[in-house]
């Protein structure tokens, strides 16, 4: 038999989780028992969690990607193969 618990969710962020979870065929009941079944399966929280940001929305990359999109819209924009080049250029 199931038993009820109560989250609180933000507003916009319950609105956006269901309308992914719908996206998935998923309810947000479904989703959050999916969730606490593979809690109970590994024994641990399924992802990672850290302190530290998303390197991607730092200050720098931030920078780095609105003043290569003014290039861009220059004509100014530089080819690059990979990643690698890339962080060789920024160094």
């Amino acid at each position: 038999m199931a038993n009820h618990t109560t989250i609180r969710l933000e507003a916009e962020k319950k609105e956006e989780f269901a309308k992914i979870c719908e996206n998935m065929g998923l309810s947000v009941s479904g989703a959050i028992n999916l969730f606490v079944t593979k809690v109970l399966q590994c024994r641990k929280i399924p992802f990672e969690i850290t302190a530290d940001g998303d390197p991607f929305y730092s200050e720098a990359n931030q920078k780095f990607l609105l003043e290569s999109i003014a290039q861009l819209e220059r004509g100014e924009g530089i080819a690059f193969n990979d990643v690698s080049e890339v962080l060789a250029k920024r160094a």
